[in-house]
């Protein structure tokens, strides 16, 4: 398995823009390091098991029980 994961492939599971992406990576607040070239392109690398990290346990999206929740609350109120 290969160690990096790519940016089309974390596009694809976060639906985030690869800008988006590689703005959090520069910022720091995404998991992965940068470079700059001399023309100011900008080369990532994202470790696939800190990308997993990241996933598990810091990103939230939100479940399908708090869905189920609000619209059971929501239809008893109607």
């Amino acid at each position: 398995m290969n160690e990096n994961i790519s940016v089309d492939e974390v596009m694809r599971i976060t639906h985030k823009s690869r800008e988006f992406i590689i703005n959090a990576i520069e910022n720091g607040s995404f998991p992965g390091s940068f470079t700059k070239t001399k023309n100011g392109t900008r080369c990532v690398h994202i470790p696939r098991k800190a990308f997993e990290e990241y996933m598990n346990h810091f990103y939230r999206t939100t479940s399908d029980e708090l869905i189920i929740a609000l619209v059971n609350e929501l239809t008893k109120k109607a």
